[in-house]
């Protein structure tokens, strides 16, 4: 296996940074939190940490069934394409990151959603966190396009379905994080999320716009050097 401790940290931050910079995800997040609240009104605070793992499940369930499709595909191409693919993804990257940076934000063009419910809340927690990570990935782009980047620099399988775990992951720590957190946190942090949206945005497409131009510059680059 090809160990990329560095692609799995950038993986981490990219999945994290999908539902936090991506507006139209923010409409999931009160009924995640009316979701918790009920859960502690009936004296199940406990079991609220235990609702966000079941959601991270979820998440990580999406990524899975979403990172085996296109590792597969991945596979399948010869190392010639996965070298052509490379830098054109993130020379896309590039400029999505500078669109990022200039305040344009595609996720806008997405309407907003609403999350699926069952009879049992731990049901209901797992397809909550398959629904928020399927519609995080539309909403915020840039991110998926920075895992995809992190993909074409390796024909491993295996290192790559990690690089989409690792992704999975980092989706669901907001969330975790909140089933955590008393509600009143739980407001705040939605409401910061909500008002500094732009900052956030301008931030992670400054950071991306640095790995993008690091790839294609002293990787790609240099191999036509």
């Amino acid at each position: 296996m090809d160990i990329s401790p560095e692609t799995w940290i950038l993986s981490f931050f990219a999945g994290l940074y999908t539902p936090l910079g991506a507006m139209c995800v923010l409409p999931l997040y009160p009924g995640y939190l009316a979701f918790l609240a009920g859960r502690t009104a009936q004296g199940r605070r406990g079991s609220t940490l235990l609702i966000g793992l079941a959601v991270t499940a979820g998440v990580i369930g999406a990524m899975l069934a979403f990172g085996v499709i296109f590792v597969s595909v991945l596979q399948v191409s010869t190392g010639v394409v996965i070298g052509l693919l490379g830098p054109v993804v993130y020379l896309i990257l590039a400029v999505m990151s500078i669109g990022m940076i200039l305040g344009v934000d595609i996720g806008r063009i997405f309407p907003t959603v609403h999350s699926p419910e069952a009879r049992t809340p731990w049901i209901t927690a797992i397809l909550f966190g398959a629904f928020f990570g399927l519609v995080a990935l539309p909403c915020n782009p840039a991110s998926i396009i920075l895992l995809f980047a992190l993909s074409t620099t390796t024909a491993d399988f295996l290192a790559n379905f990690i690089n989409f775990i690792i992704f999975g992951v980092g989706m669901a720590t907001p969330l975790l994080l909140l089933s955590a957190l008393s509600i009143d946190a739980n407001r705040r942090a939605v409401s910061f999320l909500a008002r500094y949206h732009g900052i956030i945005n301008r931030v992670a497409g400054g950071i991306m716009l640095i790995v993008a131009l690091y790839y294609l510059i002293f990787v790609f680059l240099s191999e036509y050097l």
